[in-house]
């Protein structure tokens, strides 16, 4: 939420909002169609890369809360030697978090109109 007020707050001095307050738009579409369009991106990295380092910091908490999972499995799977379950466990923790930023990345590029058109 801070980061969205942070980015509407950087948004709402730029001419082009002025252009719809002054053309007659009500201030909920000003705000909804014009400036959380372009406000966007930023806050759907924020919000993936926090996802992905909740996903890569579930190794601590189950090994700290003694919670079955991944990460429990990880600790018990490096423990034993057991190197194609740590290879499994890390392989698919890492495709989560490369999904995580191509979904972020593609986002962006769908909320934001200069990057939609072709040169």
């Amino acid at each position: 939420m801070r980061m969205t007020r942070a980015a509407l707050i950087n948004l709402v001095s730029l001419s082009y909002i002025e252009m719809a307050r002054l053309k007659g738009a009500s201030q909920m579409r000003v705000v909804m169609v014009h400036a959380l369009r372009n406000a966007l991106a930023p806050i759907v990295n924020v919000v993936v890369l926090n996802l992905a380092y909740l996903i890569t910091g579930v190794v601590i908490v189950e090994v700290v809360f003694v919670y079955p999972g991944f990460g429990r499995l990880l600790v018990d799977s490096v423990s034993k030697r057991d190197v194609p379950v740590v290879q499994a466990i890390c392989l698919i923790i890492s495709v989560t978090y490369i999904l995580l930023n191509l979904f972020a990345d593609i986002v962006s590029i769908l909320s934001n109109p200069r990057l939609m058109h072709g040169k």
